[in-house]
């Protein structure tokens, strides 16, 4: 027999004691599964019935709060302000004067046209009266009749250069600035005063692609404004009143607008605060330490560790309340492996 013959048939041999273990044989010497008795001692364990609920899910997006109007009010005419009345602050209602430029002219400019109409406006009745019994002719009346219309209408150019020259609010809100006083000449399109609505507010915010499709214009949303002083967290409730149908082809983001009531005026559109004389280092420059915030100051050629307090953090700058005086030579480089005392070199270029 070959070789090749005999692989086949040790091949063959093998497979049989498997097939033979598969078959009747075998199944008498499986064991059966275990069964509990009485005397097995239960595991105590707790169930809760399967049922459907509802969930919510809540996320937060941050957001810019801005006035619900904020308006430049410019100049339409050219001239002189002669009357300014409420002061930067004063709250305006609607309408309301603001102050006036060259309204003395104006209304003078006004009456004069009015006169002006009256005498045409009398000219041309009695022509009519005249060319119905042929004293004049058609030509007269037809003129006058021109000459009355062309006054009709430089009185109402006069009328609304008047009402120009009226600077009103609006709407209600707060006088935010006022940008010419009495006596100052002013162009056209000179902005003159600014005009904010703050009884109620919006907040812009910039919603991601794969959320907008949680977001429904008229439902209720939850509005906090943090306020970084205090840490102390404004909540007021607002509605989505709108929500943008085309992203933004830079950020893929939608623009959703909320609409928050602001009558107590306890939030404040843009709130920034201008620090005088702070000292702010780069926040890169300070080192967290055991749970401390410390910084590392060059002086005679070693490294000393200053423990530091901070107020806050704007953009990049850390404002130091506490730990650093003006003058002190910060690290800013290398701090990350020194300790106290370590000696250090302070590189010129």
């Amino acid at each position: 027999m070959s070789s090749a013959i005999r692989n086949l048939v040790l091949l063959s041999l093998c497979f049989v004691p498997l097939f033979a273990g598969c078959g009747a044989d075998s199944a008498s010497e499986t064991i059966p599964p275990t069964q509990s008795t009485a005397n097995d001692k239960a595991t105590s364990v707790k169930v809760q019935i399967v049922a459907a609920q509802d969930l919510e899910e809540r996320f937060s997006l941050p957001g810019s709060l801005y006035a619900w109007e904020d308006l430049t009010l410019a100049a339409e005419i050219a001239g002189p302000v002669d009357w300014v009345g409420p002061e930067e602050g004063e709250t305006l209602t609607a309408g309301q004067k603001i102050m006036t430029i060259d309204s003395v002219s104006q209304r003078a400019n006004l009456e004069r046209n009015r006169v002006d109409a009256d005498i045409k406006e009398k000219a041309m009745q009695r022509l009519q009266r005249l060319v119905a019994e042929n004293l004049v002719s058609q030509q007269e009346y037809d003129n006058s009749v021109t000459a009355y219309e062309a006054a009709r209408q430089n009185l109402k150019l006069a009328s609304i250069a008047l009402q120009k020259s009226i600077i009103k609010a609006p709407v209600a809100g707060v006088l935010d600035d006022r940008m010419a006083e009495r006596g100052e000449y002013v162009k056209v399109g000179a902005p003159v005063a600014l005009v904010v609505q703050v009884d109620r507010l919006k907040v812009l915010i910039d919603v991601p692609e794969k959320d907008v499709r949680y977001f429904h214009p008229g439902e209720e949303v939850s509005v906090v404004q943090a306020q970084i002083d205090t840490g102390e967290e404004i909540h007021r409730s607002g509605k989505l009143v709108h929500l943008a149908y085309k992203a933004d082809p830079l950020t893929r983001t939608y623009l959703a607008k909320v609409e928050v009531d602001n009558q107590d005026r306890q939030l404040r559109p843009g709130l920034r605060r201008e620090l005088k004389d702070a000292i702010a280092i780069p926040l890169y420059a300070v080192v967290d330490l055991d749970g401390r915030k410390v910084v590392y100051v060059e002086a005679a050629g070693q490294a000393k560790l200053r423990p530091v307090k901070i107020d806050r953090v704007i953009g990049d700058q850390a404002v130091i309340l506490k730990g650093l005086s003006l003058g002190d030579k910060l690290i800013v480089k290398g701090h990350q492996l020194l300790v106290d005392g370590a000696r250090v070199k302070v590189e010129t270029s």
